[in-house]
């Protein structure tokens, strides 16, 4: 049994060598006859010789490839190359005896180089690269690659937006790209509008004004005019705008505040000093314009007898002009000293707003008191100047 398996394993070992054909001489049998074979005579090969090449491709078994060499050898990119001795061709067409004959598994093994031409043609994915030596014109199969396949990925971001945002589509995914195209079309199918993409430029900016639902439809060529398959889409939307809320109506201001205010001033006999201080409301009649103002409060005299504590009251009319305002109206006050008599006084003032913050406003002003109507108060013993900071909420 051992001796079996070892002849078998030498039979295929010598069927194996044997299977390779090897060539020492090349122009004995040409496929066409110039032993200096030019470049632009493959072109007359391919013109002249189109039947007999068939019958050649047919029996090598390439028959599928024939039409594709002798459409494409004529725009062929031939490089001139080197043969060395041990290079090896899947097949090899000559003509023996006027008949169009194939070699298979051919091996080089001249002693020294030839030169000869080679060329790729393509067909369904494959590239075939093509030897003919210079001597005989004889057509050989070198060898079959796969051309890597582009792939189309189509991304586009957002996918759904308002009329005038700008849409993001990328290509950049896409594998074994050339070149690229992408089409924008509406409901309708009419193209709105389209995109030529690179690999360096695989990106581009759609903008749409029109609400509806859109397809942009990407295609992908790779080498060879190699087409992406079919399926490389994205359906977008462009939504109605969501409507804008009104603002929220501002915040009346309330016409009724409150208000504090209070300082120091002077009292008139001799001048006499005091701090004084009232509370009151303010009653907005006109909107930043115009206020009736109602405070009540007291003052205390700096010095003691014979002065003395007292009330006081006021009811004005506030005029604003910006931050400037100016009040004038009625008030009242007790006496301030003994042998004195309380009245009503003229009131001004004058003032200015030093901040405002929501509903508060802080302002400093000047107040002039001077005695009206009742009888034995002189204005130059009854007057009175205030100094005040005044606080609204």
């Amino acid at each position: 049994m051992k001796k079996v398996i070892f002849l078998m394993l030498i039979f295929c070992f010598v069927f194996a060598v044997t299977a390779e054909e090897r060539v020492t001489q090349l122009g004995q049998h040409p496929f066409y006859k110039s032993r200096d074979l030019k470049p632009e005579d493959l072109k007359v090969i391919a013109l002249d010789k189109a039947g007999e090449v068939k019958q050649g491709f047919e029996l090598a078994g390439n028959g599928e490839l024939v039409f594709a060499f002798l459409e494409q050898i004529q725009m062929a990119d031939v490089q001139t190359i080197e043969m060395n001795p041990g290079d090896t061709v899947n097949w090899m067409l000559f003509k023996k005896n006027r008949k169009v004959v194939v070699m298979n598994d051919v091996v080089w093994a001249g002693k020294k180089p030839l030169t000869a031409y080679t060329f790729t043609i393509f067909r369904d994915g494959k590239l075939y690269e093509f030897i003919v030596p210079k001597i005989c014109g004889n057509i050989s199969l070198k060898n079959v690659s796969e051309v890597p396949a582009p792939t189309c990925v189509l991304n586009i971001e957002p996918a759904e937006a308002v009329p005038g945002t700008p849409m993001k589509i990328d290509l950049c995914a896409s594998q074994n790209m050339v070149k690229g195209e992408v089409t924008v079309t509406d409901a309708a199918g009419a193209v709105i509008k389209t995109f030529a993409m690179t690999p360096e430029n695989c990106t581009a900016e759609l903008n749409l004004d029109t609400v509806g639902e859109y397809m942009v439809t990407a295609v992908v060529w790779g080498q060879y005019e190699m087409k992406s398959p079919a399926g490389c889409e994205v359906a977008v939307k462009v939504l109605e705008p969501a409507p804008i809320a009104p603002p929220p109506p501002a915040k009346a201001a309330l016409p009724l505040a409150f208000l504090v205010e209070g300082g120091p001033g002077l009292l008139k006999g001799t001048y006499t000093g005091m701090f004084w201080a009232r509370a009151g409301v303010l009653w907005k009649l006109v909107e930043d314009k115009l206020d009736a103002i109602f405070t009540l409060g007291g003052g205390v005299p700096i010095k003691g007898e014979p002065w003395k504590s007292f009330f006081m009251g006021n009811a004005l009319l506030n005029v604003h002009a910006g931050p400037a305002y100016v009040a004038g109206g009625l008030g009242f006050s007790t006496k301030e000293r003994e042998l004195r008599k309380g009245g009503i006084d003229l009131v001004g003032q004058l003032g200015f707003n030093l901040f405002q913050h929501n509903n508060s406003t802080g302002s400093i002003f000047g107040e002039l008191r001077a005695p009206v109507i009742t009888e034995d108060r002189s204005f130059e013993h009854h007057h009175k100047l205030l100094l005040g900071f005044r606080y609204i909420f």
